[in-house]
């Protein structure tokens, strides 16, 4: 299964917001969106930007969460 992700790589956490189901996205964790924009430290400053991203659960889990990632909220 595919998952888009939002990633702080200031404080490496990260927010699931859509989930591939088939061909089609389904929106994931909205209710947790402004939030998770909202409390970015950084959010003022002129070069802040979050990563995207579209990974499957393994590549994921190896990329962000295995090499110390913190763990936000769950999918």
């Amino acid at each position: 299964m595919n998952r888009k992700y939002l990633v702080d790589k200031t404080t490496r956490e990260y927010l699931c917001v859509a989930v591939q189901k088939g061909k089609d996205w389904t929106p994931n964790n909205q209710k947790f969106l402004a939030n998770f924009m909202n409390t970015r430290p950084q959010k003022n400053e002129d070069n802040f930007e979050l990563l995207s991203g579209e990974y499957n659960d393994n590549s994921f889990f190896e990329k962000y969460i295995r090499n110390g990632t913190n763990f936000v909220f769950q999918y």
